[in-house]
This record gives structure tokens, sequence and C-alpha cells, in this order.
């Protein structure tokens, strides 16, 4: 009976627990009529990083705009596996609203949580856009040999910095860090703003799972097609070309089944804020519009 007893309890916690997985801690913000479709903004920024692109898509796809928790005023939660409880809660919400085969864009942080949505729920999802986005972040600046410990430990300080960070000391970094992505002084000044309404834990711990998540070895278990749109020209002071960046994408998705890969030569990291036409005419060819 005790055995019994405790056999329900445990059911019981578990349905519980499932429950709090499946509330959502992120905010949705619904438009347009049409196929769904998911956009997941990155780091330090809020769902209107994907306005000019709803404006472009909401004709043909009902949008639904996400903000994660601790981005851009968006109230935090206290997680060991930020990305992969948000993942798990971007199921739960497909399911309840009963989207069929969803298209997930993702920009950066966005891109990986994507691909990560598609390794967990394949079934789930519909195409997958990463817009500078990686399976494994530290082989784009250390090479494809960098391993998960090695990583970790890197990322580790740098959460520790992150999360400490006052809002002054986070308009100063991000000052420097936003002109290196965004050409666009109005766009940088809005990302800015969503930047010091962000949690700077929540911004740390995200970073800390980017540098010890390697989702490289489970992309093979992804149906869907994946289109990435990458950059690179920000970076050539530190050696980067388009060749061995395409080299670079091409090695990080290889275990991929349906990958296509393009580069901008003019665009920063924020790619649709720079090179806005290039960037639909892609998705457009790709999502055969």
């Amino acid at each position: 009976m005790k055995q019994l007893c405790a056999s329900v309890l445990l059911l019981l916690l578990s349905i519980a627990l499932h429950a709090q997985d499946c509330h959502p801690s992120f905010r949705v913000q619904q438009t347009g009529k049409g196929q769904p479709m998911i956009l997941i903004p990155g780091l330090y920024s809020s769902g209107k990083v994907w306005d000019s692109t709803v404006a472009r898509f909401a004709g043909r796809y009902e949008c639904h705009v996400i903000t994660l928790p601790g981005f851009a005023g968006q109230p935090p939660i206290h997680s060991d596996t930020l990305l992969r409880t948000v993942a798990h809660q971007l199921a739960c919400y497909i399911r309840a609203h009963h989207l069929n085969k969803p298209v997930i864009i993702g920009h950066s942080l966005g891109g990986t949580l994507a691909l990560q949505l598609g390794i967990l729920y394949p079934q789930l999802t519909g195409d997958i856009i990463c817009v500078s986005a990686v399976p494994f972040l530290p082989a784009m600046s250390m090479g494809s040999a960098i391993t998960v410990d090695s990583a970790r430990a890197i990322g580790d300080k740098i959460r520790q910095a992150m999360a400490t960070q006052q809002a002054t000391q986070v308009r100063a970094s991000q000052n420097y860090t936003l002109k290196t992505m965004i050409r666009d002084s109005i766009k940088i000044a809005e990302v800015m703003e969503m930047a010091v309404r962000s949690d700077p834990a929540t911004q740390g711990q995200a970073m800390y799972e980017l540098f010890s998540t390697d989702l490289r070895p489970a992309l093979s278990n992804i149906h869907s097609r994946i289109l990435v749109l990458g950059d690179w020209i920000a970076y050539r002071q530190f050696g980067a070309t388009h060749d061995n960046t395409l080299a670079n994408f091409q090695q990080q998705f290889k275990q991929a089944p349906k990958v296509t890969i393009a580069l901008s030569d003019s665009a920063r990291h924020f790619i649709m804020f720079d090179e806005p036409q290039w960037f639909y005419k892609e998705v457009s060819q790709f999502l055969q519009l």
C-alpha cells in the first residue's frame, strides 16, 4: 500500500512539474493569418526586432512573436537549463494552440533555440530559419575542434561577468558591441533600450548555455528543412572571409540532413536590419513564396 501511495505521489508530482514546464514564461504577440510562424529574438532583445519581418510576412503567415523570459522586461525564470526549458514550453505552446508545423525563425540565440526545438520535437516543427546562428557558438571563433569541456570554463567566466552587470555597465558594453552588429544608429538605440531592460543573470545563463551546449551531433534528429543565413563582414579585422566563414557554417551544419546556407557580404549580425531586402528574398525563396 505504501509503495502504491508513493507511486501515485510521484505521478502527481511529475504531472505538476510537467504542467509547470508547459506554462509559458515567454510573452507572445500574434499578428496575421495563414500558416503559423514563430519568431524568436536573440540575446538582450525583445520580439520587436522582428517588427519589419512580421510586416512583410503577416499577409501570408500567422506570426507568433516571442519575447523570452528575462529579456527586455519580460520577468525572468531561474533555471540551470534555460534554453531546454524554453524549448519544452515552446513545444507545449505549439500543441496548446494547435499550430501545424510552424515555421521557426530565430536570430542568434533564438536560432540556436530553434535548432534545439527541432532536435527535441522534430514532429512539431516546420521549416527552421537560423539568422546569424549556429549549433555550437564557440566553434565560430575558436575552431571546430573546440570541445564543450574547454568552452564551458570560458562560458562560466562570461556568465559570472554578465550576471553582475548594472544597467550602466550593460549600456556601456552594449554601446560598443551593438556598433559591431548593426549599421543603423536608430536600430542600435532601439536594441540598447531592450538590453538595459533585460535581466543580467538570465543573459549570463543564456550565454553560458551557448558555450556549454554542442548541438552539432544531434542535428541529424531534425526532420525539417533548415535555412542558415550568415554574416561575416564585421569580423574581417579578425581574419574572417566569405570563404572561411562559409566553411565554418558548412562544418557546423554537416549533420543536418536538409540544410541551405547563404551568406550576406554586407550585413552585420542583425541581418534583418542591415540588409532587409536580401533577407526577405532569401526567406521567400526558401519558403517558396
